[in-house]
């Protein structure tokens, strides 16, 4: 007889062994912190916020028009987004028509996005208007619908007043965020959509939610294949094993990207279950990060240990109290104990390493601002 170690003496005191599986999908999920939440802020996005009203007054609005160009529960709608309230729309605007999500890395190459098109057949993309043209056009990639998102819209108005001076650092910075589109169809046009019917079919938690392709370290990338039942239960996970973190009270600094699946959980799924504040980097900054967390220090920050370290060192020599920070887990890499003594003598909490990643770190993927 093998002795199993019994690993659960090591939980945090009041962390439970075992949760109880969800009955509904995620779309109940997020309607319920889109009821409960009302007009806390649901997403921020370089000091813009969105309320969870609004948020979810765009994503059945989004749902509407998608419904209105044919998709329909089972297809598959092809996201190329990087962290930006546009993101999480489109998200729960695909799940609530039973649709499939597929996520993918913004920064790919044409050849790299060409093959996942041509795995999942995708038949409508939203993706930056920087990136659409990696796809458009390409050998054997058939699209109905291309949508172009303009990361700018979502930028406070006084910043997008700024990108417009005839400055040449300004005007290189505006071409990396932004590049017209005339094959596309503009992302605010589907905000003009009515909001769907509220009558309208949902899906099931044992329905397929999302593909989200590996690595490929040893053979192709393949679609791993998540139902809302899956996704869901990592929320769960997520919200037992953060013993503690309450209601619409925390903040999440969302510097993993959302198009991996620890930056899915973390911020799509878990973050939403709480109903937080979401505050969105498109790309990891830690001068970005230390002067948003003067106004809104994070609780919930979680990385890769080259971040926590980066974050740790601007914050000190910035004088930035990061004390609010009491959830902090580590993935893709070994944490060590440097850098855990660096950040906790900063931070309100423990780091931990935690979480496994199947994808290469965020930190490696480059930046396209």
């Amino acid at each position: 007889m093998i002795d199993v170690p019994d690993w659960t003496r090591h939980y945090q005191p009041g962390v439970p062994a075992e949760i109880v599986l969800p009955t509904q999908s995620l779309v109940s999920m997020c309607e319920q912190a889109v009821s409960e939440a009302g007009d806390a802020v649901a997403l921020q996005f370089f000091g813009r916020t969105t309320s969870y009203k609004s948020l979810g007054e765009q994503i059945n609005r989004v749902a509407e028009a998608l419904r209105q160009r044919g998709v329909e529960p089972g297809d598959r709608v092809a996201l190329i987004l990087p962290n930006c309230p546009q993101h999480v729309v489109a998200f729960y605007a695909v799940l609530r028509l039973g649709a499939i999500v597929v996520e993918h890395n913004p920064l790919y190459t044409a050849h790299e996005l060409r093959e996942q098109f041509l795995d999942h057949r995708a038949r409508v993309v939203i993706g930056m208007d920087t990136q659409l043209h990696k796809v458009v056009g390409q050998p054997g990639v058939q699209l109905d619908h291309v949508i172009a998102v303009n990361l700018l819209d979502e930028f406070p108005k006084v910043t997008r007043l700024a990108l417009q001076l005839p400055v040449k650092k300004l005007r290189e910075t505006r071409e990396r965020l932004h590049q017209p589109v005339s094959y596309a169809t503009q992302w605010r046009e589907l905000l003009k959509a009515p909001q769907i019917d509220r009558a309208h079919p949902r899906p099931t938690v044992d329905d397929l939610a999302v593909i989200q392709y590996t690595s490929g370290t040893t053979g192709r990338p393949k679609g791993a294949m998540l139902t809302h039942l899956n996704l869901y239960a990592n929320a769960l996970q997520g919200e037992a094993w953060m013993h503690g973190a309450k209601y619409r009270e925390e903040t999440f600094y969302a510097v993993l990207p959302m198009f991996h699946a620890f930056g899915m959980t973390l911020y799509l799924t878990y973050g939403i279950r709480k109903q937080a504040r979401l505050v969105l980097f498109p790309t990891f900054d830690a001068e970005m990060v230390v002067k948003a967390a003067k106004k809104h220090p994070p609780t919930v920050y979680c990385a890769v240990p080259p971040i926590y370290r980066k974050t740790a060192e601007v914050a000190r020599e910035r004088g930035v109290d990061l004390s609010a920070a009491k959830y902090c887990i580590s993935g893709a890499m070994a944490l060590t104990d440097d850098i855990v003594d660096e950040w906790e003598s900063l931070s309100g909490g423990l780091l931990v390493e935690g979480y496994g990643m199947t994808e290469s770190s965020p930190v490696a993927l480059g930046n396209p601002f």
